[in-house]
């Protein structure tokens, strides 16, 4: 049975498309106990420096920044099947058995994983509700993560829906093209994989996102208020006190994309401004992720209950929900910082200063896929060992914390009433932003 367990981590790497695209780590700390839903693995960040100039020595602290990653999903798909079948071919087991139970936890992790990294992402381009027909779209989101310190090497990645995989291949087949390319283009119907820069991916899980309804004119309180404004450290996500909202109205949804005026991005290496555009942050929710209920796989991620010190907030819709006076706490990401190692903004925002939600009003309730463009180092999924169960026939696990990043356990139980053996196969994992300036939603 090891074979099997074996096989099944090839099959499950081959099956997925945007978790593949990602920094994938396995966390060995749990490889001899065996972790559970709940423990949480570190992602380690770089640090920087901003440097001196002259001859007089200035020693800046090294600050390695951490990403906690709680491991909240333990997904599975369990089966059974009989003597006969492991009596088949290895590779007639595979395509029968084996392929299309892993090929089921493949998708889970990569639905799970395109939904957390368009939930985690704040740079926005494109037109809620109309599918990318520009390249233009697509090397100014290149250009932008060049402007962000994006490292040169490739591992960058332009992850479409089918939808505006097809428009796009419409767009770009007219452009002058390698013959080779628009071979590619006929015989695939998709975007060859290295093109302006990207390499081009489809993918069925790209989620739809519904922009929140806003309402009101929003403004920051008067003074600023809330743990997302910096002005040195570091810090992934913070609270913002905001009014000017319509009363008592759903207003906002984990996902959408503010601004402040007068808040533009800088180059985290010289600190300057590039570009000419607000800098964007996005809505998280303020509880975090929760542990999905057991039973039967709905889809989606889950959102965790909290108490706002301003307004409400609907875990089931994930809409933030203004009081009756019109104020609303919001919690977003990254945070405002405003000088140190870790400058993100020109500026912190003026007391008062307006807020514009997903590029104007005329998004709001607009639906739209996520398409995203991104380099790996943007996300990070974990993945820890599972405990290996005893009095069963067969128990192990099969990982490569290498060049996989990944671990799976497959548990068997012969069954003696239908010579039969029920065989679960499980992973336990968690997404993670790591430099949420490195991706970029394209909408479709």
């Amino acid at each position: 049975m090891s074979y099997i367990t074996n096989e099944a981590l090839v099959v499950l790497e081959n099956e997925l498309v945007i978790a593949n695209r990602v920094e994938r780590q396995y966390s060995a700390e749990f490889a001899q106990t065996g972790a559970k839903i709940g423990n949480t693995a570190n992602v380690r960040r770089p640090p920087r420096y901003k440097g001196t100039y002259g001859p007089p020595l200035n020693v800046e602290d090294t600050n390695e920044t951490y990403v906690p990653v709680p491991l909240n999903y333990q997904f599975h798909v369990d089966i059974q099947f009989t003597t006969q079948d492991l009596a088949l071919s290895m590779d007639m087991f595979k395509k029968r058995v084996l392929k299309p139970q892993i090929a089921t936890v493949a998708n889970r992790i990569d639905s799970d994983t395109a939904q957390f990294c368009y939930l985690n992402t704040a740079t926005q381009l494109g037109t809620f509700g109309t599918s990318p027909n520009s390249l233009k779209l697509f090397t100014d989101a290149r250009a932008i993560l060049a402007a962000e310190a994006c490292p040169r090497e490739g591992e960058k990645n332009s992850v479409l829906d089918p939808i505006s995989m097809s428009s796009m291949v419409a767009t770009v087949q007219g452009l002058f093209n390698p013959q080779a390319k628009i071979g590619e283009y006929i015989e695939t119907g998709m975007i060859a994989k290295e093109f302006a820069g990207l390499d081009w991916w489809e993918d069925q899980n790209i989620p739809v996102f519904t922009c929140g309804a806003q309402g009101g004119t929003p403004v920051l309180t008067t003074p600023i208020a809330g743990t997302a404004f910096l002005t040195s450290g570091w810090a992934q996500s913070g609270t913002v006190s905001t009014q000017g909202w319509s009363n008592s109205t759903a207003v906002i949804n984990v996902g959408d994309i503010i601004q402040f005026a007068g808040v533009y991005p800088v180059n985290p290496q010289n600190r300057l401004q590039y570009g000419k555009t607000l800098r964007q942050f996005v809505v998280l929710p303020p509880g975090g992720f929760a542990v999905p209920p057991n039973g039967a796989a709905a889809p989606g991620l889950t959102y965790a209950a909290a108490s706002l010190a301003a307004g409400s907030f609907n875990p089931t819709t994930g809409q933030y929900i203004s009081s009756g006076t019109g104020t609303l706490t919001l919690t977003i990401g990254d945070c405002c910082i405003s000088g140190g190692q870790f400058q993100n903004v020109t500026a912190a925002p003026a007391s008062g200063a307006a807020i514009t939600v997903n590029g104007g009003a005329s998004a709001a309730n607009q639906v739209s896929p996520q398409n995203l463009v991104f380099h790996k180092y943007a996300y990070a999924l974990a993945f820890a060992d599972l405990p290996l169960p005893r009095g069963v026939e067969f128990a192990a696990r099969a990982y490569d914390d290498e060049d996989v990043g990944m671990s799976i356990r497959v548990v068997s139980q012969y069954t003696i009433n239908n010579d039969s053996e029920p065989t679960r196969a499980d992973v336990l994992y968690g997404p993670a932003s790591l430099y949420r300036t490195l991706g970029i939603r394209v909408a479709g």
